[in-house]
This record gives C-alpha cells, structure tokens and sequence, in this order.
C-alpha cells in the first residue's frame, strides 16, 4: 500500500522531530554532570567568599583548577563509558573562556569582589543561554535563572551577595543537572 504525499509528509515530520528530541537528550543528559559539579564548586567558592573572605581569591583558583580537571575528565568518559580522546577544541575552548573573562575583567576593572562574582556568573548564563539555543530550551532556562538570580542578590542583598551565590546560584545549577539528567 503507497503512502500518500501528506502521509510521507507526516512521516518525515516526525523523524524530523524524533531526531532533535533525541540530540536535546542527549546534551540534556552529557552537560548534567558538568552542572552538578560545577554547581558543587560554586558552593565552595562563593562560600569561601563569605565565611572566609581573606583567602577566598586562593579558593577560588583552586575551584577553577579542581572544575577545569572534573570537566576534562567528566568530558573524556561522556562517550557512552568508553574514553574518548583528548580534544584540543574543547581545550582551547576553555583557554579562550578564561581569556576573555580575565580581559572582560582588566577592562572593566570591577572595584569590588561582589562585581566580581556577579559579572563572571553573567558570563556564564550567557553561555547557557547560548547552547539552550543549540542544544535545548532547557539549558537557555537555566542560563536565564542564574543572571535573575545573580542580578537580584547583586542589587537587592549586596550585603549577603556572596552567600546568596553560594546557596542560591550552587543549588540552580546543580538542580538543573538533576533535572537534565532525568530527561
């Protein structure tokens, strides 16, 4: 029995459908860890920021340093639980980022800490939002609630700034890994 032109039609639709579904899953599911563990170290970062604000600056290299490691490796077994090789790209990626937000900052030259940890943050749902659009209007969610989130303690409890970041900005993201993982 031939199909007709509207059934072939309908039939494409759906695998057309079927197949973006399935790629937003799939990046839904391969950035959650990324989240989670990012999210954790936000905790510890902003935290330090206000518990112990005199060695917060060595905090956070070290939470840059242990994030950058987590994510190669998170990265490197992302393939389905074979290792996959090294990838220069997304190395040079990641030096790229750095570069412009150390130069974002010598640029704007932020006079205190909270400008600080509000400006990188932004940057940060600005990417999120960038491969929401990409990958899935999950992450472009998440993107969007972290600068809500950022922009409303910055301006409405500057004096809690740093704690509201730790508990407010670490929970969004590792939530919105939990919910990504259960897609």
């Amino acid at each position: 029995m031939p199909l007709s032109r509207e059934q072939a039609q309908g039939a494409l639709r759906d695998i057309s459908q079927t197949e973006r579904r399935s790629v937003s899953a799939y990046g839904y599911k391969s950035t959650a860890p990324f989240l989670i563990l990012w999210g954790a170290l936000w905790m510890v970062g902003y935290g330090s920021t206000n518990l112990t604000p005199h060695i917060s600056g060595w905090v956070w290299i070290g939470v840059t340093i242990v994030g950058t490691v987590g994510s190669a490796l998170l990265g490197m077994r992302a393939g389905g639980g074979k290792p996959r090789p090294f990838s220069w790209q997304i190395f040079f990626s990641w030096i790229a980022g750095l570069f412009f937000i150390s130069a974002i900052l010598v640029v704007l030259k932020p006079s205190d800490s909270a400008q600080i940890g509000a400006v990188i943050p932004l940057l940060v749902a600005c990417g999120y939002v960038i491969l929401g659009i990409w990958i899935g209007v999950r992450l472009a969610f998440a993107g969007i609630l972290i600068a809500a989130l950022t922009l409303f303690g910055f301006y409405y409890l500057p004096e809690h700034f740093a704690l509201w970041m730790a508990v407010v900005g670490g929970v969004s993201l590792i939530g919105t890994g939990l919910w990504l993982r259960s897609v």
